[in-house]
């Protein structure tokens, strides 16, 4: 008898395609309406658990030899106040190497707000193995 979509030996198993990573700007992110407490929008909450790409800078003041930095889109770190102006990077294979320069991380993005003693710390954290330049 012979079964439709059956494996056979010596076949091997079709290659899993990789989700396709979203280009998302920082920008994009500083320009929503967001308040504490307050519902995201649709498409920000789309992004959680996807893999992004994000163009920055390390935060001034980023100290050598960590496993997280904060980005920002401009080098001056100018838009560090607000919770929804940068993105919590957390590296899992190096560690910090403050550069001026601008950088390119890619990795799983997670949206939400963290919380600690009452404010939001968190909004945007992504998780990557390394820094690109």
């Amino acid at each position: 008898m012979l079964l439709l979509g059956a494996t056979t030996f010596g076949s091997a198993p079709a290659p899993v395609a990789e989700d396709p990573v979203i280009e998302l700007s920082l920008l994009d992110l500083m320009s929503i309406d967001y308040t504490p407490g307050k519902r995201l929008p649709r498409w920000v909450r789309a992004l959680d658990g996807k893999r992004v790409r994000l163009e920055g800078y390390m935060a001034l003041g980023t100290p050598e030899g960590e496993d997280n930095f904060e980005l920002l889109w401009d080098s001056c770190g100018c838009g560090q106040s607000n919770v929804h102006h940068f993105v919590e990077v957390t590296l899992s294979e190096e560690t910090t190497s403050f550069t001026p320069d601008l950088i390119w991380v890619e990795g799983t993005f997670s949206v939400g707000e963290i919380r600690e003693d009452g404010f939001v710390v968190s909004l945007f954290r992504l998780e990557t193995k390394a820094i690109e330049e």
